[in-house]
């Protein structure tokens, strides 16, 4: 019996819901030969849908592809090291020839490389010190794209990262090397759609008018409940429609948590029985118990500003007006200012995030399970 709800690894085809109509657009736009911006709210399904675009026909057989995440980066050093990486383990596979080409085209990075003491064969063990020249590195990883012996696709995802390097010319440097390419396209991907949408929109930016962007929405209620039904019951179990609404709700439909929640959910139930809304219920609880040591660890990284302004946005779910004196006076509060103080904080920490509605931001909880678990324990 397989849990039809992955939460972990690339996402099966069978157990794919939807974006039918999306990973249509996408193929289209690639084979016109367009590079694309693809954002989205965290736990979206963005990642899960580029990788879905790469297992397409049209897209597998016809390019190289390669995905990397550049969240964790706060440097060039760090991106050109997460991308050489990325490059070399999808290579190596390909045998001595392919090997070969990559080694003789990154030559700043050949001679940190070792070598497994048991097959031979060079080993990727590059460290951010062996990056002497991250702007050479970069060049020579763009070289080798456009040399190599089909198409390539690369996605950059949280591709907003570069804008806090240090470095300040990423934005320029990258959109030099990129225009001159003709055998790679990029996928530029995120989920602070206003920092990324400035980037490409903005005619003061270096990527302006680049990409055909897509903003990925939420899977419609009905679709996904159909979808999660017709799971259910091809591994032999059942749930109501209720119970998958109600999953569903909890967390407006984020792709992510809904898998989460019903994974855990098919995880406990009986077969004999019909998965029901309190079965749901119960996954939450005991996912916020699993998880409770480490909020708690987090909690106690905060001061009681960022503290109660947090639990005070968790508590709205989405909070408007945060420093009108409403709210403050709802939450009790100190003061507007150290409302503003402690959100400049938190939404560096990525521990809130917002979204615009064209008037005001709109802040909530990033981590969807973590609101829940201070909604219940504060």
């Amino acid at each position: 019996m397989t849990n039809p709800f992955f939460i972990t690894g690339i996402i099966p085809e069978p157990y794919f819901c939807d974006r039918e109509k999306e990973t249509q657009q996408l193929v289209r736009v690639i084979e016109n030969k367009a590079h694309i911006l693809l954002t989205s709210a965290r736990r979206m399904g963005k990642t899960q849908l580029i990788y879905h675009l790469y297992e397409q026909p049209a897209i597998k057989m016809a390019y190289h592809t390669f995905y990397v995440d550049i969240f964790p980066t706060t440097s060039l050093h760090e991106m050109v090291l997460f991308l050489s990486k990325e490059i070399y383990s999808k290579i190596v596979p390909k045998g001595k020839k392919a090997l070969k080409f990559f080694l003789n085209t990154i030559k700043s990075l050949t001679g940190s490389l070792g070598y497994d003491p048991v097959t031979g064969t060079p080993s990727f063990d590059v460290k951010l010190g062996d990056i002497q020249n991250p702007e050479l590195t970069l060049q020579e990883i763009f070289a080798y794209l456009e040399a190599a012996d089909k198409p390539c696709i690369f996605s950059i995802d949280e591709f907003q990262q570069i804008t806090h390097y240090p470095e300040k010319n990423v934005e320029a440097l990258l959109r030099t090397y990129i225009q001159r390419m003709n055998n790679c396209l990029f996928i530029f991907a995120g989920s602070n759609r206003h920092i990324l949408e400035n980037m490409f929109n903005s005619s003061a930016r270096p990527f302006y008018n680049s990409t055909e962007q897509f903003h990925l929405e939420r899977i419609s209620k009905e679709v996904y409940t159909d979808f999660a039904i017709q799971r259910i019951h091809d591994e032999d179990k059942a749930i109501t429609p209720e119970a998958v609404s109600l999953a569903y709700d909890m967390f407006e439909g984020h792709t992510y948590y809904v898998h989460h929640i019903l994974h855990n959910a098919f995880a406990n139930a009986n077969p004999q029985k019909t998965m029901e809304e309190e079965d749901i219920r119960k996954a939450l609880d005991e996912i916020l118990e699993t998880r409770g040591r480490s909020f708690a660890n987090t909690m106690n990284k905060l001061n009681f500003k960022q503290k109660e302004t947090l639990v005070a946005i968790a508590k709205e779910g989405k909070a408007r007006g945060v420093t009108s004196v409403a709210f403050v006076k709802k939450h009790a509060l100190k003061s507007a200012s150290s409302v503003q103080y402690a959100i400049t904080t938190l939404l560096e920490d990525q521990l809130l995030t917002y979204e615009d509605d064209g008037k005001q931001k709109i802040y909530s909880v990033a981590d969807r399970f973590f609101g829940y678990w201070l909604v219940k324990n504060y």
